[in-house]
This record gives structure tokens, sequence and C-alpha cells, in this order.
């Protein structure tokens, strides 16, 4: 282990040390509440995990308290067809006779700007492994597209790119994408919108849920090795403006930030989950999207009934020299992390190995409260997990209604002398 990695004992001793929380998209105010939460400096590693889990794309900051609404407003008959709604990976409703569908549209508008084929390509393998993560079999994907004007130089580039990324990564898992939406306006210059939906199909009883339960149970992470790509995306690219543009695109010094996909592997990943389901070889599954192991770590302790404990050095890694704050912030796509009790470990790993999945226990449940994930031996994260999945700020931003609003709505047909008879109609047809 390098002497320089931050631990928390380091945290404790020097809580002065500056810190670069501005550049990884935290304001002033946040970063002084996670320190106010830790009572010290955060180390290098939380500090990494805070912002990319309190990020606008993770966190939802700015939107939640307009998306509660939709919380509030259920009733109790649509909640008795619901299986799983706000707050899991995916929704899921029951549609009779012991089946169930599940499905979730998510967006992926920043990395599709930057690099559109990759961009638009993790965006669809992302939703999928959703729906995966629920205990279902993907079955078909659709996508909602906004680009900028027609005859804007960048948007050939922005269409060519997302419409291969998109159907690429579809194609390749055999997915039929069942339908679509494409907008063409000047007000998306800039700021394409790239909405990927993924449906799934389950029998209701093989729902599978995000929690970490029963101290003792191992934490296995499988499927693709962790890289340094997508490192930052949720919050250093998805969450933030682009200030530096041209005609011919954004700022290139963020790609490293956008992830790279592989639907083959996806597709054998598919397919190794689906055999770990029918054999009940699954306690909680998280797939690994936005902000990588942070979200998987952090999001199935904080539903669990008990803390974690992660051994950071053993996540396969297809890059040399990666520091643990690099590991956890890692979106490598094509990852899952699985909660299995210690007698089904053997079985879990000869369905992975007959699918050809690498698979790695990394942890374990534990009957405290805290996440703590070590390095070699040295601990560099010791947190309450819910502070970082889910009890991140929320804004009430300022609203103000559009000025031109009104003239729009007030624009109708009324004043224009519509036809009232046959021969007012005839007459207006002659006359033009």
């Amino acid at each position: 282990m390098s002497a320089q990695v931050d631990t928390v004992s380091n945290a404790a001793d020097t809580p002065d040390q500056s810190q670069p929380w501005a550049e990884l998209g935290l304001k002033e105010d946040e970063y002084a509440r996670i320190r106010e939460i830790l009572g010290r400096r955060p180390t290098d590693a939380e500090l990494a995990m805070y912002s990319v889990m309190w990020s606008e794309h993770c966190s939802y900051k700015s939107s939640k308290v307009h998306l509660r609404y939709f919380g509030e407003t259920t009733t109790d008959e649509m909640r008795a067809g619901m299986l799983a709604g706000i707050g899991e990976n995916a929704g899921v409703v029951d549609v009779g006779d012991g089946w169930a569908v599940t499905f979730k549209v998510e967006s992926h508008n920043h990395p599709s700007y930057v690099e559109p084929y990759q961009g638009a390509a993790t965006g669809v393998g992302g939703i999928v492994r959703d729906i995966m993560a629920m205990g279902a079999r993907p079955i078909a994907v659709m996508d909602q597209l906004r680009f900028g004007a027609a005859d804007h130089p960048d948007t050939r580039r922005l269409v060519d790119g997302i419409v291969r990324g998109v159907g690429g990564y579809g194609n390749s898992l055999g997915l039929p994408n069942i339908g679509g939406e494409t907008v063409f306006d000047a007000s998306y210059q800039g700021n394409p919108l790239v909405n990927a939906l993924c449906a799934g199909v389950m029998r209701a009883e093989d729902l599978h849920l995000a929690f970490a339960s029963g101290a003792g149970n191992k934490i296995i992470l499988f499927g693709a090795r962790t890289g340094l790509d997508g490192i930052g995306g949720v919050s250093v690219l998805a969450s933030e403006t682009f200030d530096e543009e041209s005609e011919s695109g954004p700022n290139r010094k963020k790609l490293p930030s956008v992830q790279v996909g592989d639907p083959f592997t996806e597709k054998v990943l598919i397919e190794c989950c689906l055999d770990l389901y029918r054999e009940g070889l699954v306690v909680g599954i998280q797939d690994l999207g936005g902000a990588g192991l942070s979200c998987a770590t952090s999001e199935l302790a904080a539903a669990g009934d008990g803390g974690m404990h992660i051994e950071l050095e053993k996540v396969p890694m297809r890059a040399v020299g990666m520091t643990p704050a690099e590991v956890l912030s890692s979106e490598s796509q094509e990852r899952m992390c699985a909660v299995v009790t210690p007698d089904n470990v053997d079985k879990f790993m000869e369905v992975c190995r007959k699918w050809d999945a690498l698979a790695t226990v990394i942890g374990e449940v534990t009957d405290g409260e805290h996440l703590e994930i070590t390095w070699h031996g040295e601990t560099v994260v010791d947190v309450p997990p819910r502070t970082v999945a889910h009890d991140g700020p929320v804004y009430n931003r300022p609203v103000e209604r559009p000025s031109w609003q009104d003239d729009v709505i007030a624009s109708t047909t009324a004043g224009l002398g519509r036809p009232q008879t046959g021969d007012e109609l005839r007459e207006t047809c002659s006359s033009r």
C-alpha cells in the first residue's frame, strides 16, 4: 500500500487540510456539512463518495421537492398493483396471473453530448441493468431524443453518434427497440436529451430488491473489471454545465468521465443473473451505474439492517495504480453487486463460472451501523451509509413564470373567425 493513501486516522489528525471539494462538484456549505456529519475532515475516498452521491444526478437535490408530488398523490388503489415504486431501481407492476412487468426511463444527456456513441450506448446499458436488478428479464427498449436545430453544425455529430449508440447496444443484447420519439429544436442546442427506457417481465414472486441484510452475508462483485473510465461521471459531468463550447462540440476535457460500454459482456451478465435468481442464490442485489461502487455499497448498506465492511483492494481492476477514490468513483459498465449467504457462495461462483463472469467476494454485512471500507488493511471510509445514499442536500430553487407563457396560452383559434355552418365553410375554402 502506498504511504500516500489518505486514511480515516490521518483525517482525524489533520482537520484543516485543504481538499478539492469544489472541483468535485460540491458547494462550500455541502463540504461543511460533510465535515459536520463525520466530525472531522473526510478522507479522499469519503469525499469522492459524498461528491458523487450528493450530485444532482444521484441525489435529485433540486428536483426532489417536485418529485415528492408523485409519492404524495399516489392513491391506495394505485399502490395495490404496485410491487415496487419510488426509491427502487425500477417500478414493478402486478399484471395478474402471477406475472409482473418492470420498467424505467432514465436520461444520459451530458455523456451523450461529450461522446455521443458511448454516452447513448451506456445509457441503454445502465437502464437494462436496472431492470435486471429487479429480478426480471429485459424484453424491449425505447428512446426519446431531443436535439438542437437541425441545421446547426454540431447536430449531425450528435444525431449520428447517439442513434448508432442506442441501436448498437440494444441490438447486441437482442432487445427490440419498440418505439421512440425525436425532436429538433434550438432550445436543446448544447444540451441534448437522451432518454432510454427498458421494460422487463418476471414472475411476481421473483422480485428482488437492493438491500444488504444478515450479518455475515457476503458482498460479491461480478461482471466486468473496474477501470478509469467514467470517473466523476455523475458529479463533474452529468450534474454540471459545459463552460467551454464551440460549434464543433463540447469541452473535450470531460471525455474521460464518459463510460465505455460492452454490450456482449452485458448479455452474458443478463443470463448469469437470471440463473442466479432461478437458483435462489441472491439475498439483495444492486447494479453499478452512476457513482459505481460508491452507490452500490452505500445504498445496499443504507437499505439493510446493519453495516458493511468492504476490502477495496479485492476489487478486480483493469488499470494499474488506481487509488481508493478512483475505484469507488469509477463508473465502468457491466458490473453488479450481490448479497449472498455464506452457504451459497460456492454455488454463486459456480453459476458465474458457467457464464464466464468474473466474480469476487469483496466484503460482508456486519452487525454495526457504519459502512467501513479498507485498503490493504487501512480504513479509508467510515461513514453512516444513509448520510451518503439518502441524506444529501435538498434545495428549493427559485421558480419564476416565463414572461412569454401567458402569450402562448392566450394564442388560440378563437379569434380566427372559424366557420359555423356548411355554407361558411365552403365559402372559406373557395376563397383560398
